[in-house]
């Protein structure tokens, strides 16, 4: 608890105004200027390669998962973009194979998310506002990603959590933060594998879900889960405001016993709720 509490006084004593806040019209050059640096250390890492559909050597499941691809807050025709969004971006990330100690990059391998190549608005979340952009909904995809990563040993490099919680726990199936935002190029989803030996990832679409799942080329005789092991809603009795804080944990099983062989701190999350605080069972105040 007391890490949370820090983390609130030290986000609620920032008083820091970017300068892009100040002068607005500096947004575009300075976004680009940044962007233009980052796109140099892309150019220069080479691009993994993609595995062949039919391969002779089996692969096998270090984890799976899927998540839904319509939701009960949006528009259809921008879950429809979303969508869109997300296939293009599975057409530079099915089937990559990320070789021992090299580190995949969200970004380096999708690209820019422009209406030239196709790209559709879709939601997005910017300063606790949902709003419509071109490449909207990419972060469903980061998010299943970073999870399937995070039910492995590989190591995150480069991963940013929202800052704020949007949406109550409504038929959560996977602990709070437990993705990735996203934000070309300047906020990058990167992953180290440190296994021995290559990993390839897999994502596809159908009609109601995206689905993937992280592959080793050998069985391994263990599975690792992502749990969370503490969970507050912290109300700042300073601002008013209120915080959803957790913790998450990387946890190793045997497959054949199920028993528990160890466990280790993952991240911590801290972030503003932005719905009605009435859908908030416990409420913890800090000074």
């Amino acid at each position: 608890m007391d890490s949370f509490l820090h983390q609130i006084k030290k986000m609620e004593s920032d008083q820091r105004i970017a300068l892009t806040r100040k002068y607005p019209a500096l947004m575009p050059f300075i976004l680009e200027s940044r962007r233009a640096i980052r796109s140099i250390h892309h150019v220069l890492s080479p691009k993994f390669r993609m595995a062949k559909q039919k391969s002779p050597s089996p692969w096998y499941h270090l984890t799976e998962h899927s998540s839904p691809l319509y939701r009960k807050y949006n528009k259809k025709e921008l879950d429809e973009g979303k969508i869109e969004n997300i296939k293009i971006a599975i057409r530079n990330l099915n089937g990559i194979i990320i070789p021992p100690g090299k580190t995949f990059s969200f970004w380096k391998h999708v690209g820019r998310s422009s209406s030239r190549r196709g790209f559709k608005k879709g939601l997005v979340l910017s300063n606790g506002q949902l709003k419509e952009d071109i490449g909207g909904g990419l972060c469903q995809l980061s998010n299943l990603i970073a999870y399937m990563f995070a039910c492995s040993e590989c190591v995150f490099t480069e991963r940013k959590h929202h800052s704020r919680d949007v949406f109550p726990d409504n038929n959560r199936t996977v602990p709070f933060a437990s993705g990735a935002t996203v934000f070309f190029n300047l906020i990058d989803l990167k992953i180290r594998n440190p296994y021995p030996f290559p990993l390839r990832l897999n994502l596809r679409t159908t009609d109601t879900q995206l689905r993937g799942s992280l592959d080793a080329p050998m069985p391994l005789d263990y599975f690792i889960k992502l749990e969370e092991k503490e969970n507050h809603f912290i109300k700042s009795e300073r601002t008013g405001k209120l915080y959803r804080c957790n913790a998450l944990n990387r946890a190793w099983y045997e497959k054949k016993t199920k028993r528990k062989i160890k466990e280790e701190l993952l991240w911590t999350n801290t972030a503003e709720v932005m719905y009605d605080h009435g859908h908030v069972e416990q409420i913890t105040c800090s000074a």
